[in-house]
């Protein structure tokens, strides 16, 4: 039971609501290969300071969208310990020119406002986590009055 993460970086996030970051739990693993979401780190860079802050979610998804794009090489999913096996679950991100259709959002898990020019970041408590079962998406989104580039990343166990 190890940690892992993924980074979506220098996302345009566009006037819209937009993916920035998605995390997949595989239909075919087993069901009791679910992981728990325990941190997310989120970081903006806006070119206005008195922009209207943009909203950061956490959201359930029940679709993988289209259009979505691979992350960076090396940017996840990695294990936090390199003596970790390689991660059962996937992760894209979201740039808003490259989605022709959004994933289906349903339930908002986080949600947080977040100065344009700045960053910010957050552990869950233990007990808490956000948990994804197999065949199930996790979002990491945002909605922006004005475009800013985007960082996010999120910190996972699997096997709960």
């Amino acid at each position: 039971m190890g940690g892992y993460t993924a980074t979506a970086d220098a996302v345009a996030s566009g006037t819209a609501q937009k993916t920035v970051l998605q995390l997949a739990n595989p239909a075919a693993n087993p069901a009791s290969h679910r992981i728990a979401v325990y941190g997310i780190w989120v970081g903006m860079k806006g070119t206005t300071s008195n922009a209207v802050p943009p909203r950061l979610l956490i959201a359930r998804q029940t679709t993988a969208g289209v259009g979505s794009a691979a992350l960076a090489a090396g940017h996840g999913p990695v294990p936090l310990d390199s003596a970790l096996p390689a991660s059962a679950m996937t992760a894209v991100k979201g740039p808003a020119g490259t989605w022709g259709t959004e994933p289906t959002t349903t339930d908002v898990l986080w949600a947080r406002e977040i100065h344009p020019q700045t960053s910010g970041g957050e552990y869950i408590p233990l007990g808490d986590e956000i948990r994804l079962a197999p065949g199930g998406y996790l979002g990491v989104l945002i909605i922006a009055a004005a475009t800013v580039q985007v960082t996010a990343q999120l910190y996972w166990r699997e096997g709960h």
